[in-house]
């Protein structure tokens, strides 16, 4: 009997209002859909720990990304950065929107900003993914060695090579900090990342950055401002 009561009740001039369920059209279109956040938009929505938190020591990227000069996506491209560039992990923070981190290239003196969601940890050249801050340049300064010897040296432009003393204090991850004594006493900090030269410490000879570097049979070959130095990687990282 139900369908012939609105007929009825509209014979005698009373509006009936049936009430329907809503279609499943109105229901998609109307209510957000509950996908599972993606791993990117998780990796986004955390600030990751710094080296001095625990945090990974490098970033790699995950695709190609532009680095900025501040963590805003309308902050002026410092360039852009390829797949796989490794980046010393300066710190991240998560404001309003997605977090950021601050990072360097390996070997460059550029520092800018990265969406978090474009990182991940790095694998050093050993396969390891060094976590937590470096502890060989302190351990350098106490003279807490792992590793001492002699290595060919030259201190000024056009100087033969003549012999200086090594010691290393060795990271994890292919870090290490080496401090070269040359034979008048003149010593110079140079420090090693991810199994590479990265810079010798700022002295009166210049501020360390000005310099080559190659891995040539086994030798790292550095020059850092006029000064020559070959250190075998078996004496830097005991292999």
């Amino acid at each position: 009997m139900a369908p012939l009561l609105p007929a009825f009740l509209a014979g005698l001039g009373i509006v009936a209002f049936v009430s329907q369920a809503p279609s499943a059209e109105i229901i998609a279109a109307g209510t957000p859909s509950a996908k599972p956040p993606s791993a990117e938009t998780t990796r986004a929505e955390t600030a990751p720990a710094a080296p001095e938190a625990g945090g990974p020591r490098r970033w790699e990227l995950a695709g190609d990304a532009p680095l900025h000069r501040a963590a805003s996506p309308e902050a002026p491209v410092l360039e852009t950065l390829a797949t796989g560039t490794v980046l010393h992990n300066l710190g991240c923070a998560k404001a309003a929107g997605p977090a950021w981190c601050q990072v360097q290239p390996l070997r460059s003196r550029t520092r800018g900003y990265v969406l978090a969601a474009r990182l991940r940890p790095a694998r050093a050249p050993d396969g390891s993914v060094p976590t937590g801050a470096d502890d060989s340049p302190a351990r350098a300064r106490a003279r807490d060695f792992d590793a001492t010897g002699a290595v060919p040296c030259a201190q000024i432009r056009g100087q033969p090579l003549q012999t200086c003393t090594v010691g290393i204090a060795r990271g994890t991850g292919g870090d290490a900090t080496a401090i070269v004594t040359f034979p008048n006493g003149f010593k110079r900090v140079l420090s090693f990342a991810h199994a590479s030269f990265i810079r010798g410490d700022a002295t009166m000879s210049g501020v360390g950055y000005d310099t080559d570097w190659r891995l040539e049979d086994g030798i790292h070959v550095i020059r850092v401002d006029d000064q020559r130095y070959r250190i075998p990687d078996s004496l830097l990282f005991g292999r």
